[in-house]
């Protein structure tokens, strides 16, 4: 059985250049609320996008069934990611509002 020898760790270091490194840089395009704005954003254009198709669909425009039912679930399932996303957030809001302190 082979034995690990003890070796000697080094300390940490002053507390200075700890806050330093951890100090938190956010990237205003990475926020949340940048993120989910984007995202209500993309679900009304998919559902502005969708009436579009729907109309051309209803005038006989529309050559390729498949290209409606495609962008009409691309829609369904845009709507769907927005509102689960939201409810989520309002739940952990909720949740921190509700915290004792």
């Amino acid at each position: 059985m082979f034995i690990i020898p003890v070796t000697r760790m080094e300390g940490v270091g002053d507390l200075a250049g700890l806050k330093k490194d951890s100090a938190v840089k956010t990237d205003p395009e990475k926020r949340f609320d940048n993120m989910l704005k984007e995202a209500v954003r993309e679900a009304d254009q998919a559902i502005k996008d969708t009436q579009v198709m729907d109309m051309k669909l209803a005038s006989g425009q529309v050559e390729s069934l498949h290209a409606a039912l495609i962008q009409a679930e691309k829609t369904a399932a845009v709507v769907e990611f927005t509102t689960q996303v939201t409810s989520k957030a309002v739940n952990a809001y909720n949740q921190i509002m509700g915290m004792q302190v």
